[in-house]
C-alpha cells in the first residue's frame, strides 16, 4: 500500500540572511547566483511551469519543476528524479517537493526551505536523512556566501569514490591518522569549534566546525583558503555508497583548485 499524505513527511530549515529579499530571491533563482553557493552548474527557465537544473557533475542533475513563482515571497517547486533508478521494475518514486518562503523581518530577511513528501519506509528515511544533511550544509553555504563573499565568482569541486566499507570503517579511514589523514582529529567537535587537518597530500585544512554527524560527515569553513568551505565523509545520493569531500573558495585561483581537485581525487584513489 503506497504512504498516504499524512505518512508523508517533510524537514524545514530557517534561517536569517544579511541581504534584502529581492536579493535572496536572485540568489535562488538565477543561475549566475546559483552557482556561487549551491551546484557546480545551474539552468533556469523562470516563471510558473518552468523550470530549475541543478548539477554536480555529469552523472548527477537534479531537475524540478516550477509550481509557483511569487518574487520574492514564494518559490515551490517539485524534487524527484521520475523513476527510481535502483527501482528495477522502473517504478516512479513518490513526488517530493521543496517550498522556499522568503519573509523581510526586523531589518533582515529570513528564508524557510520546506522539504515535504517522503514516505515511511526505509528508502525514504534514506532520502529524508541525505536531503536533511544536504540542506543544512547548502543552506549554511547560502549564508556564508552572502554574508561573505556576495557576487564573487566560486571555485568548487566534488571528488568521489564508490566504497563498499561499512559507514563506520569509511570513517575511521578518513578521520584516523592513515592513508587519507597524516594528522588532526576530529573526535569530539562541535559546531564553532575549530579544527586542523593535514592530508596525505601535504594539503592543510582549519577553521571551525559547521556541522559533525559522526560517522557521515564533517563541515566547515576553510580559513586558510581564503574563508571557504570544506565537507567530507560518505553520501548515498546520487548513486552512493561514496567517499567524498567538497571543497569551495571564493578566493583561490582556478588552477590551484584543480591542482588541488586532481590531489584529491587520487587521495580517495588510493586510501579505497
Amino acid at each position: 500500500m503506497s504512504p498516504t499524505k499524512t505518512e508523508m513527511r517533510s524537514h524545514t530549515h530557517e534561517l536569517a540572511l544579511d541581504a534584502e529579499p529581492s536579493r535572496v530571491w536572485q540568489a535562488i533563482t538565477d543561475p549566475a547566483e546559483l552557482v556561487r553557493w549551491f551546484p557546480l552548474e545551474a539552468e533556469a527557465s523562470p516563471g510558473p511551469g518552468g523550470s530549475l537544473t541543478y548539477r554536480w557533475g555529469p552523472d548527477i542533475a537534479i531537475g524540478c519543476r516550477i509550481e509557483t513563482w511569487d518574487p520574492p515571497r514564494h518559490l515551490r517547486t517539485t524534487w524527484s528524479e521520475p523513476v527510481d533508478p535502483r527501482d528495477p521494475a522502473g517504478r516512479a518514486r513518490a513526488p517530493l517537493a521543496v517550498d522556499w518562503h522568503i519573509e523581510g523581518r526586523a531589518g533582515h530577511t529570513v528564508l524557510r526551505l520546506v522539504h515535504s513528501g517522503f514516505g515511511p519506509d526505509a528508502r525514504g528515511d534514506e532520502e529524508f536523512d541525505g536531503t536533511r544533511r544536504g540542506w543544512t550544509f547548502e543552506l549554511g553555504s547560502l549564508q556564508h556566501y552572502l554574508a561573505h563573499h556576495a557576487g564573487r565568482k566560486r571555485e568548487a569541486f566534488w571528488v568521489r569514490k564508490s566504497v563498499a566499507l561499512r559507514d563506520d570503517d569509511v570513517w575511521s579511514q578518513m578521520t584516523r591518522p592513515g592513508k587519507f589523514l597524516l594528522e588532526g582529529h576530529v573526535d569530539g567537535l562541535t559546531p564553532g569549534q575549530r579544527y586542523r587537518l593535514v592530508l596525505a597530500t601535504g594539503d592543510v585544512l582549519e577553521g571551525a566546525v559547521t556541522m559533525h554527524v559522526p560517522p557521515i560527515e564533517l563541515a566547515g569553513t576553510v580559513a586558510n583558503l581564503g574563508n571557504g568551505l570544506m565537507r567530507f565523509g560518505i553520501e548515498r545520493c546520487g548513486g552512493g555508497p561514496q567517499a567524498h569531500v567538497w571543497l569551495s573558495t571564493w578566493d583561490v585561483p582556478a588552477t590551484e583548485m584543480s591542482a588541488r581537485e586532481a590531489r584529491l581525487r587520487e587521495l580517495l584513489d588510493r586510501t579505497f
